[in-house]
This record gives structure tokens, sequence and C-alpha cells, in this order.
């Protein structure tokens, strides 16, 4: 007989702790504290918009695209991407610039190397030049340190 009580307790115990969710669904839990500065939303939504294009155009290399719609996408995010630059530029022009995106506005006017006068080349170009020389973990990204043969973020070989 005791152990149908705990037993019945036990299964009560279960059916209110499934239920409590469908009976508060919108308890109050407080957000965990961000690590991360909040971002300058123009700079994010240069950084999303260039990030789209990349997207883009490695789905047209793996076939997820056609021609049509690869065009199509790229036009807008381009669009999208020059008009994110100029409100960067815009902003910077009130703020000290950092050495690496003094470079890349100093190429955006310019024709790149391709023989384009297109912003966006010239930032990436811009960031391949300020990224040149230094080695990546394939696995987690993080910065390789000297000549060693090991990540020291994550063990990987490198």
């Amino acid at each position: 007989m005791p152990a149908l009580i705990i037993g019945v307790l036990v299964a009560l115990a279960a059916v209110a702790l499934v239920l409590d969710p469908l009976v508060r669904p919108y308890a109050i839990r407080p957000e965990p504290p961000s690590s991360e500065p909040e971002d300058d939303p123009v700079e994010r939504r240069k950084e999303l918009a260039l990030a789209a294009l990349k997207e883009i155009e490695f789905d047209r290399a793996t076939g997820k695209l056609d021609d049509a719609d690869y065009e199509r996408m790229k036009a807008k995010y381009t669009a999208e991407a020059l008009e994110a630059i100029r409100e960067v530029d815009a902003a910077a022009a009130l703020a000290p610039v950092e050495p690496a995106l003094a470079v890349a506005a100093a190429g955006v006017g310019s024709v790149t190397a391709a023989g384009s006068a297109d912003p966006v080349e010239a930032l990436v170009a811009a960031k391949r030049r300020a990224g040149k020389g230094r080695k990546f973990c394939t696995d987690c990204g993080a910065e390789l340190e000297g000549a060693g043969k090991f990540c020291v973020e994550c063990g990987a070989r490198a």
C-alpha cells in the first residue's frame, strides 16, 4: 500500500513538471548577460549584407542557385551592401579611422586589380590583405600562434 501511494505521488509530480510550461508559458525568465558589447547596427547591417553575398556565391557554386536567381539576389544584396557601406563611411568620417578600414576606404573609389570599381570587392580585397600571412585553425578558426603544430584553442592538428 505505501508503494502505491509513493508511485501516485511520483506520477503526479511528473505530470506537474510536464504541464508547468503549458500552464505558465510566459513565465519571466531572466536573460543571461551578454558577454559582447552591443554592436553598431549600421556596421552589423553591412556585415550581414556582405555575408549574404558570400552565401549566395557559395550556393551558386554548389549548384543550389541557378544563374537567374543568383543575378537577382546578387543585385539586391549588392545594393543593400553599398547602402550600408555608405552609411558606415558617413559615420566613419565623424570618427577616427582604424588602419584596416582606411585601406578599405581608399580602395572604395578606385579600380580594383580585377578591373572593376565595385566597393564590395574593394572591401573584400582589403580584408584579404589585412589577413595575409596569418594562419588559422581549420577546425575552430582561431589564429595559430607561432610555428606550433596544434591549435591552442581546440587542440586540433594545424
